[in-house]
């Protein structure tokens, strides 16, 4: 069945339980292919509470149904600064993810745009992001949307041979392109 409808939404506290119920969905899913990205400290269910207090964690509505959610803050990492970024007034992109069932159907291509409509429509023109470099998925969905691969980090809290993560940026359209279709409510 098709999508009909996708939008981004503020998260609120009383959707806490069903937002790390898809969470925990996408990291056994991750854990499951050895995709060891993501651990008890960091998403968790103390993470997306922190975040919707900040007004920052966004939830993605497919069809009127929770299929994942996004952190999207102006934060970076400190591992970050060696990066040569090339554009500045960013969006940073944290802990997406989307619920497995829902994957492979273009979903996070989708996601991913609906990040970039709320970007443009606040003012920023450029997203960066960071991806597992195991997570081939995660980096060739990025590079296929015209993300340009930027450097490398190491996060050492990272279990062994699971620290390397590739930093991604892209530059965004001040054309309309994107206009205010990003569904926010």
């Amino acid at each position: 069945m098709k999508t009909k409808t996708l939008e981004l939404k503020k998260a609120k506290h009383d959707q806490l339980n069903e937002i790390t119920a898809v969470y925990l969905k996408s990291k056994k899913d991750l854990d499951d292919k050895r995709l060891l990205q993501w651990d008890e400290n960091y998403p968790n269910r103390e993470y997306f509470e922190e975040q919707i207090g900040y007004g920052d964690l966004y939830c993605l509505y497919t069809d009127g149904e929770l299929s994942g959610a996004v952190t999207l803050n102006t934060w970076q990492s400190p591992e970050w600064g060696r990066i040569p970024w090339e554009n500045d007034e960013e969006l940073v992109v944290h802990a997406l993810f989307l619920d497995p069932s829902k994957q492979g159907k273009g979903l996070g291509t989708r996601f991913l745009q609906k990040c970039e409509e709320y970007a443009l429509d606040h003012g920023y023109l450029s997203v960066r992001l960071d991806a597992y470099a195991g997570n081939e998925g995660a980096n060739s969905l990025y590079e296929k949307l015209g993300y340009s691969y930027r450097g490398s980090v190491s996060f050492t809290s990272k279990p062994e041979g699971h620290q390397e993560y590739r930093c991604y940026e892209k530059s965004l359209s001040q054309d309309g392109e994107h206009g205010k279709r990003a569904g926010l409510n």
